[in-house]
């Protein structure tokens, strides 16, 4: 028999992730856009000034969540070996003690 899975909650999103995916999404819509505004520069060309503003804006939201949710996930990571190896050292200084050996730096 299986068992039921915990309820889970909602939470915000981390202003760590947030912040700098909603910076690179501002960013690439600002690129994206003066990229068509040059390349049309004589004549006015809003709609394709706007196309490749979403275009980048999409690219940079994208490219900068997978960066951020990456870099979010390996700290996790590493706070969960960190706390391993604080485990580990502490038996074997418990086991030392227990043992009668005499404690090393």
């Amino acid at each position: 028999m299986t068992q039921p899975s915990p309820p889970t909650t909602r939470r915000l999103p981390s202003p760590w992730v947030a912040v700098p995916v909603l910076l690179a999404t501002g960013v690439g819509w600002f690129v994206g856009s003066r990229v068509a505004r040059l390349s049309c520069e004589p004549a006015d060309c809003t709609g394709s000034e706007v196309v490749w503003g979403l275009i980048g804006a999409i690219v940079g939201f994208v490219g900068m969540l997978v960066v951020a949710v990456l870099v979010v996930r390996s700290l996790a990571e590493w706070a969960a070996l960190s706390a391993q190896d604080k485990q580990r050292r502490a038996e074997q200084r418990q086991s030392k003690l227990e043992s009668g050996e005499p404690p090393t730096c």
